[in-house]
């Protein structure tokens, strides 16, 4: 099928997109029952093929230091593609997929100053969510195959997931290096279930989720830090969403103007992709019942005072895991790129505090802030 390009917002072209009807590879029906009566519809099974070649690469990325400071990556890296060593005598893996697309947030106009975060992070923590329901899978499968083992993961895995789920067919790998699928574009997260059992493979689709449209570079452009140095080439050390989440420690300089008002991870490289232009808004309650929202007021960051005021407000929420500081680093830098002027009296208390990772992002928002009004 071909829609133009006209109706995903680019105004220009055409282009081969995501086919009419959505791909469902073809799980033993067994299998399929289990997850589906869980609330799992995007479901595939992988097997073990020889890796070689992505481990290679995966290794070169790692030496040329694209993974930051993320140093399990590194530590990882032997059992990437290697499920055997998670699970001694795994023969499958079964790739598993949730839907979390919402729409987006209505212009904010001109109110308080906010931050933006990413829309999997709006609600409950998917890990909780997602990670139940691999267990009841697991419960289930263990029962009716007792003589195997399985092993479930929700993105807190060393395996290299968007790998797998090419492999079981529930997606294919985008310029953008996410996986994508013909149910649910980019919008959904992945979790696996390794297991002793043989169960018949899935995948290769060979095109069937579809394929990333001849000569689009859209998410490359639109990625205001570089992190998309080349299709299907990331350097996570400049990702917003690494920048945000990941990087504990000080944000360069040359990189903070560049983030815009993102506080907690980053959706630009997947608003702008043809592939998402149907993607459904999900009907999981835990992702829709809001717990950060769309945006945050960068006030109510900038102010809060401890930790334990931290864990209240963001307790079961993925925001959890940039921590009070890491946050409200994030805000000082929104606060800066948003002109948001009335916040200096705040900025200005936390640039002269104790915590000498916030002072230095408050002093350098100060600075910006200043700059911009003219003020000494």
């Amino acid at each position: 099928m071909r829609i133009r390009i006209e109706d995903a917002g680019a105004g220009i072209g055409e282009f081969p997109v995501i086919a009419r009807t959505p791909f469902r590879p073809p799980v033993p029906p067994e299998l399929e029952s289990v997850f589906r009566d869980i609330g799992i519809e995007l479901l595939g099974v992988a097997d073990l093929p020889p890796a070689d070649r992505a481990q290679s690469e995966y290794d070169d990325w790692i030496r040329l230091g694209r993974h930051g400071r993320m140093s399990y990556l590194e530590d990882h890296a032997q059992l990437k593609f290697h499920p055997e060593r998670l699970l001694p005598g795994c023969r499958s893996v079964i790739m598993v997929g949730i839907n979390y697309y919402q729409e987006a947030a209505p212009a904010r106009g001109e109110g308080e100053p906010a931050g933006r975060v990413a829309r999997y992070a709006w609600g409950r923590d998917y890990h909780r969510l997602l990670g139940k329901r691999l267990k009841k899978a697991i419960q289930t499968l263990s029962a009716r195959y007792a003589e195997d083992r399985f092993r479930g993961f929700t993105d807190a895995t060393p395996l290299a997931e968007r790998f797998y789920a090419e492999r079981a067919g529930i997606g294919f790998t985008g310029r953008n290096t996410l996986t994508i699928s013909s149910r649910f574009g980019s919008w959904f997260l992945i979790g696996e279930i390794l297991t002793t059992r043989g169960f018949a493979a899935t995948g290769p689709a060979a095109g069937k989720n579809g394929s990333c449209p001849s000569g689009c570079s859209r998410c490359i452009d639109v990625c205001p830090t570089g992190a998309l140095e080349s299709p299907f080439r990331i350097n996570a050390s400049k990702c917003i969403s690494y920048l945000t989440i990941e990087n504990k420690g000080s944000i360069p300089e040359s990189l903070r103007e560049k983030m815009g008002d993102w506080i907690f991870g980053c959706d630009l490289c997947q608003e702008v992709c043809p592939l998402n232009i149907r993607a459904g808004v999900t009907g999981e309650v835990d992702f829709t019942t809001h717990r950060a929202g769309p945006a945050l007021s960068l006030r109510d960051v900038l102010t809060l005072e401890s930790d334990e005021q931290f864990r209240f407000r963001f307790a079961g929420s993925p925001l959890a895991r940039a921590g009070r500081r890491g946050l409200v680093r994030n805000a000082c830098i929104a606060a800066a790129n948003s002109d948001a002027v009335e916040l200096l009296p705040i900025l200005e208390e936390l640039a002269n505090g104790g915590d000498s990772l916030v002072a230095e992002h408050a002093a350098w928002a100060v600075s910006r802030l200043k700059l911009r009004a003219g003020r000494d």
